[in-house]
């Protein structure tokens, strides 16, 4: 196609640094038009490499199969094994994928609806799509039914722009999801604790001990139905170590713009009821972090926040740059306790996590000033790095320490080492290496990587590290 781009694999890596995926097992291509994504998908995930052939109507065949014959000779021959890639001509052989790739197909050289059949059968509620949108296609309004399409970039074929966009999917919250959390809550309150709720959002107060309140905010959807204990974020953590719980729960992806949310925590602060505790925290990660730093003002200026990859506000007036979440993007953020910029202030201690190498992430951490505040940066762990330090081992003794105000810099940074040996942060920072042309400092940083035992995805980077220049794809 006229005007579309061709990344190099390299080029692809660092792009797919912007899907926002911890991890991919299965990539679905529907077009091979571009195989150097599937490359750079495998040699980035460990991914399986499903080539779709599938017609403009949206239905397969083997009719559909020789463009991307093609495409799996460039594929195998950059260095992916064979049978980590096939051709898929029948239904029945296709499964989920966490990445569909529909590069110069639907919306662009085909009509878009067709796809639809294929995202609702085969995508899930967190799977990213890249695709190529031609202006005037419908395809924009179309996928919005699916997630929140972001342009990446555009180009002109013939007279019409071309968007390349990443649609991020979005969960869906069961229909049942807060009738069920209403019954597990009765039973996990007690006879002194409280349930409220509305149709979107819900309180629940578990007492135990009068010295420490821990408000957590979490999704309704995450807690019933990824989590084994069906519990609201960090319920097992706080009950260890005896300290009473308020969990605020959204059904959905709502950033808790509801006004019930906010006369709730009125209501609460104005009959005292943040006054019973000695030490009062505000706990939550991405949407829970936006949250814990929004109502933080409740306790009245005596609120310690910890917070994991906050967003500060979703008002595109105000975050123009941030292109996640489009899902929020109209609701109300003109309350009190809509912007965290303005809310920090009125918390007596705010502990930031994040990545500064996260662009959005940094950008909203950006907007928080203050003496109040304490930096924790955590390079190379991404956006969901509260489950990367769970896996480390250090998640819980962080935030302990952090709630009980002993944690300084110097011993987040003794335990921040551990991330030398795991897994997913050498991935991240031999990708890094990679993305930014240090060939030789990633070539090191794979052979010390194997050192400590083999690897395949390290070992198969190395070999293509060490083809470059040579003639390699």
């Amino acid at each position: 196609m006229s005007g579309a781009p061709r990344l190099s694999i390299d080029e692809w890596r660092s792009r797919l640094r912007e899907i926002d995926r911890e991890s991919v097992a299965r990539l679905a291509d529907l077009s091979g038009a571009d195989p150097a994504l599937a490359v750079a998908a495998h040699e980035k995930f460990g991914c399986a490499i499903d080539l779709v052939a599938i017609g403009p109507d949206g239905r397969l065949g083997p009719e559909h199969a020789s463009p991307l014959e093609m495409a799996r000779v460039t594929i195998v021959g950059a260095g992916v094994p064979e049978g980590a890639v096939r051709i898929v001509t029948r239904e029945r052989d296709l499964g989920r994928y966490d990445l569909i790739a529909a590069l110069e197909s639907f919306s662009c050289r085909h009509r878009v609806k067709p796809i639809g059949r294929f995202l609702r059968r085969h995508g899930h509620e967190t799977s990213r799509l890249l695709i190529d949108i031609r202006k005037g296609s419908g395809g924009f309004p179309f996928l919005k039914r699916f997630g929140n399409p972001v342009p990446l970039e555009s180009w002109e074929d013939g007279e019409r722009p071309v968007n390349r966009t990443l649609v991020i999917f979005e969960p869906r919250v069961p229909a049942n999801a807060a009738e069920a959390w209403a019954a597990l809550a009765e039973k996990l309150i007690g006879k002194d604790g409280f349930h409220h709720q509305n149709d979107r959002h819900a309180f629940t107060f578990i007492p135990r001990s009068a010295d420490t309140l821990v408000v957590t905010f979490d999704n309704l959807d995450i807690a019933m139905e990824k989590r084994a204990d069906r519990r609201p974020w960090g319920y097992s953590f706080i009950e260890k170590q005896g300290w009473s719980m308020l969990g605020v729960m959204a059904a959905g992806w709502t950033w808790y713009r509801d006004p019930w949310v906010s006369a709730e925590f009125d209501r609460l602060a104005a009959e005292g009821f943040f006054d019973r505790f000695a030490r009062v925290v505000f706990y939550g990660a991405s949407m829970g972090g936006y949250g814990a730093l929004a109502f933080a003002p409740a306790a009245g200026g005596r609120a310690d926040v910890v917070a994991m990859s906050p967003q500060t506000v979703l008002d595109k007036a105000k975050v123009p740059w941030e292109t996640r979440y489009r899902v929020a993007w109209g609701a109300d953020w003109s309350d009190h306790y809509a912007d965290a910029a303005e809310t920090v202030r009125h918390a007596r201690r705010v502990n930031l996590f994040y990545d500064p190498y996260s662009p959005l992430d940094a950008a909203h951490v950006a907007r928080l000033e203050g003496d109040n505040i304490r930096h924790y940066r955590c390079p190379f762990l991404g956006h969901r790095l509260g489950s990367a330090l769970q896996q480390m081992g250090i998640l819980q003794p962080l935030v302990k320490a952090a709630i009980e105000d002993r944690l300084d810099l110097p011993t987040f940074r003794r335990t921040l080492r551990t991330r030398r040996d795991f897994r997913r942060y050498r991935r991240e920072i031999l990708d890094l290496a990679i993305d930014r042309g240090h060939v030789k400092l990633a070539r090191r940083l794979a052979r010390r990587f194997l050192e400590d035992g083999d690897d395949r995805h390290f070992r198969t980077v190395l070999a293509r590290l060490d083809t470059l220049g040579r003639g390699a794809p």
